[in-house]
């Protein structure tokens, strides 16, 4: 045993010793965890001194002990008398706690212990009602290190007050009544700001269009005016506006004076197509323009026909600039088969073009036009199909005019 020092007065009391055992190191070590927890206050227990033992002692049995807690102890130590040194003042001497260490110690005074109490005899003594304080025993102590837990206090103290709120806002809007006068209430404050005279757009307008046009855009634009701005959706109306057919793109600005201006770049009609269901006017894109009923309201145009010549406007535009020479003789494009085109003259004559390189083929026969007068001829088709083997197909009668030729070439020949 070591001489006690002033500074080791704070340590337990397994610490003066230099033989100490599991159970001395089990009672320090959960003494200062509950005095760093404020679960216990520091205090030092004494070992009380054994009383001799008597000649004859029973034998100990462990199965007859149950695990107590440090409040058993103490309140035991009570009922015995024993008053608890404090190791603070010195009220223990190095004597006395050598003296302890080396006697024997019965098993009802191991710290920890307790015996277990047998049941009283009919007609004696009435058994003692210890009285637990709140917060003593196993789940008094899993209530303060729950509460010690930095989790559980901020569930504690933010989580339940806002899980409070939360269902209070829930419970008031459940009724409906509730979020009728709140809908209505709003309602009233955004019409207020909204509604303003500086917000309001009084009239709208565009610069000169096509009739066609301008026709329906006065029946596409029925807006009720005057009305704020901030009811307009500009995006869904800009949107109606280009979906008209004459309309390749638009533009709406709120100007200053309560004016709607609008802006729209119109399709330019570049050919006329027929198919199965009409007539469509088609922009240089192959978009439709307009739908028109005969043929004499845009004799300008040049005329393409055949399912599928819609999606080939570019390669057709190229084909009607090379037949440009051919003047006022060219009708048009036939698209045969969606693969390739014919070109159409009047008195009936066609030239068949091949599916690929067809302006090339095109301009070898305006050549031929122009050197030998080719299409002047009385010629039916001029078949370019096979550009390494061209056909020519003449009429009935230029066939029986080239037979007589051939005879009298034979007979004169004889």
């Amino acid at each position: 045993m070591r001489p006690l020092d002033p500074d080791d007065r704070d340590a337990p009391l397994s610490a003066l010793s230099d033989a100490q055992g599991f159970w001395d190191h089990l009672g320090a070590a959960r003494a200062e965890e509950y005095a760093q927890e404020d679960i216990l206050p520091i205090s030092a227990v004494p070992l009380a001194r054994a009383p001799a033992r008597p000649a004859v002692t029973e034998a100990f049995d462990i199965a007859d002990c149950r695990l107590g807690s440090l409040d058993d102890t103490l309140q035991s130590m009570e009922a015995s008398g024993a008053e608890a040194p404090d190791m603070a003042r010195g009220d223990v001497s190095m004597a006395a706690i050598s003296a302890a260490l080396e006697q024997p110690v019965a098993p009802e005074q191991i710290a920890g212990f307790a015996m277990v109490a047998q049941p009283a005899a009919p007609g004696g003594g009435k058994a003692r009602n210890r009285r637990r304080r709140l917060g003593d025993g196993r789940v008094g102590y899993r209530m303060q290190r729950i509460w010690l837990t930095p989790s559980y206090r901020a569930l504690l103290k933010y989580g339940l007050p806002a899980l409070a709120v939360v269902s209070a806002i829930a419970l008031y809007f459940s009724n409906p009544d509730n979020r009728a006068a709140l809908n209505a209430t709003f309602e009233t404050v955004y019409s207020a700001f909204v509604d303003r005279p500086e917000f309001m757009v009084t009239e709208l307008q565009w610069h000169e269009v096509t009739p066609e046009l301008d026709a329906a855009l006065s029946a596409r634009l029925d807006l009720d005016l005057p009305q704020s701005s901030f009811r307009l959706d500009l995006d869904a109306l800009r949107a109606e506006i280009e979906a008209l057919d004459w309309v390749r793109s638009a533009d709406l600005r709120l100007m200053s004076d309560g004016v709607l201006a609008l802006s729209v770049t119109e399709r330019v009609p570049a050919i006329l197509w027929r198919y199965d269901g009409g007539l469509q006017l088609l922009d240089a894109e192959g978009v439709r323009v307009a739908y028109v009923a005969s043929r004499d309201l845009r004799p300008d145009l040049p005329l393409i026909a055949g399912a599928g010549a819609n999606e080939h406007i570019r390669e057709a535009l190229d084909l009607l600039d090379a037949a440009a020479p051919l003047g006022d003789r060219l009708i048009g494009l036939v698209r045969i088969g969606e693969r390739r085109w014919d070109v159409v003259l009047d008195r009936d004559q066609r030239i068949r073009l091949p599916e690929a390189d067809a302006l090339a083929a095109l301009e070898r026969v305006i050549a031929l036009e122009q050197a030998q007068d080719l299409l002047t001829r009385d010629l039916l088709v001029a078949d370019l199909r096979n550009p390494a083997r061209p056909v020519l197909q003449i009429s009935a009668g230029a066939m029986e005019t080239l037979r007589d030729i051939r005879l009298q070439s034979l007979e004169s020949s004889r």
